[in-house]
């Protein structure tokens, strides 16, 4: 009988093992999908932002346009931000990149799009 018990609670503590690893694992991916939507959405500001720019002053956009290399993005957030501008005859591309530490690490998400100047 003790031994019934003994296995009994080595089971039992595997399975609360597995199932802890498990709730880490899906606590760590929902904090990435909330960070990266949040970085998705800070690309996207800035994107407006420039095609804001470029609607308002469309005259002098082009000789204007600057990218930008920030450490802070959001004051508050732990988000970097840059923008690369590559400009044309009559367009400009924009290459976006926002950043975030993890665990260690640095995450990154991109995003890009041609501005066209009429």
């Amino acid at each position: 009988m003790l031994i019934e018990i003994v296995v009994a609670l080595g089971v039992l503590s595997l399975v609360l093992v597995g199932v802890s690893d498990l709730m880490t694992r899906s606590q760590r991916l929902s904090s990435y999908q909330t960070k990266k939507d949040e970085a998705y959405g800070l690309a996207r500001n800035l994107l407006n932002d420039y095609r804001q720019q470029r609607d308002n002053n469309p005259g002098t956009f082009l000789s204007g346009v600057v990218g930008i290399n920030r450490e802070t993005c959001v004051e508050g957030k732990n988000y970097s931000c840059k923008v690369e501008v590559t400009k044309n005859a009559s367009s400009v591309d924009l290459y976006i990149t926002v950043s975030w530490p993890d665990g260690g690490n640095t995450l990154s998400v991109t995003s890009n799009q041609k501005l066209v100047i009429e």
